[in-house]
């Protein structure tokens, strides 16, 4: 049985670092100050600031277009109402 690399427990995870095997207890603060690390450290997210040409902002900027066209359109016409309709010929 491998024990951990930073006590004398057995190694039970596996973390990107040298040494990868580990306990749980290191397994657990190596990976929160992982997160920890590169969430201080990266910048304003793009799609907050600008839009880019990736898939994700183009169906976001084709969903607020859709938003805003619906937001702009008169309601629907109730039951009451007459409306024509013209014929194809």
């Amino acid at each position: 049985m491998v024990i951990c690399a930073y006590c004398k427990r057995p190694a039970t995870d596996t973390i990107v670092a040298i040494p990868h095997r580990v306990c749980l207890e290191h397994a657990v603060e190596f990976w929160t100050g992982l997160l920890r690390y590169s969430q201080g450290r990266s910048g304003p997210c793009v799609k907050d600031t600008t839009l880019c040409a990736c898939a994700a902002c183009e169906a976001r900027s084709e969903a607020e277009m859709r938003s805003r066209t619906l937001r702009s359109a008169r309601p629907s016409p109730g039951d009451h109402e007459d409306f024509a309709i013209g014929l194809a010929s």
